[in-house]
């Protein structure tokens, strides 16, 4: 568990760009540097909207009032959550049809999407 001082925000932590690896070096922000508006610019896939959520999710554990316009819906998967990562818990939001055209069946296709989050939260 991170130590976070009273008034900041957890973002994250530093990778060395050489070996990819976590160096121990926790981001945090202080939220009194927060203005009215922001925004985050970036590539596409380089982590906009995972930052913005870990903004988001921070602010509201400080008690920070936050206004959320989403036009392309990524802020509704912070509901999607899975306490014991376990397959059947992602079964009904497999799409069965994409399940069979990739040649599996929705409980495989839960299965290997339980591991993948399992996996990327341990790090």
């Amino acid at each position: 568990m991170v130590d976070i001082p009273n008034g900041h925000l957890f973002l994250g932590g530093t990778v060395d760009p050489t070996t990819h690896e976590r160096t121990g070096t926790d981001i945090v922000y202080d939220s009194a540097d927060l203005t009215t508006h922001g925004v985050i610019v970036g590539m596409t896939g380089s982590g906009k909207t995972g930052l913005g959520i870990c903004l988001l999710e921070e602010a509201l554990l400080q008690g920070i009032p936050t206004l959320i316009i989403d036009p392309k819906g990524d802020m509704g998967n912070l509901l999607l959550t899975f306490p014991a990562l376990a397959a059947a818990d992602f079964e009904p939001w497999i799409d069965p049809v994409a399940a069979d055209r990739d040649g599996t069946t929705v409980a495989d296709a839960a299965a290997v999407t339980a591991t993948r989050w399992r996996d990327g939260l341990a790090g």
